[in-house]
């Protein structure tokens, strides 16, 4: 008989860590930043949320006249939302290229195979023929 059970998809579990990635920001917001969550929630969310902030920073910069991280000290519910789903949303990119690659990479080698198989035995270039 059948186990009957849930086996989720590449999406749902995608999904599923963005929400994770989104809960643990807001926390982190709502809660003032604390210093210990920092590296925990960088962990989850690199190298995305790197990438995000290096790229949010070079936007700012080349947009405004500078970029201005001194601030008042209030944190927001919201404030790390962005860095942090930005960054977990470009780590569910570059694992599905990566599996793209992968699964591209392999059909191209089963055709390659497949083509080697079809043209028969080979003999090396200038050497006896083979009967």
């Amino acid at each position: 008989m059948a186990r009957m059970g849930f086996r989720p998809s590449a999406r749902e579990v995608a999904g599923g860590y963005v929400a994770v990635v989104a809960a643990l920001s807001v926390a982190y917001g709502a809660a003032g930043a604390p210093e210990e969550w920092g590296a925990p929630l960088v962990l989850v969310s690199f190298p995305g949320a790197v990438v995000v902030a290096v790229l949010a920073l070079l936007l700012a910069a080349f947009a405004g006249g500078g970029v201005d991280l001194s601030g008042d000290g209030r944190v927001d519910a919201l404030d790390f939302v962005p860095q942090y789903v930005g960054g977990a949303v470009v780590n569910v990119l570059l694992v599905w290229a990566v599996v793209a690659f992968v699964r591209h990479f392999a059909r191209e080698a089963r055709r390659s195979r497949e083509r080697v198989r079809e043209a028969g035995p080979s003999r090396p270039p200038g050497g006896p023929s083979v009967p």
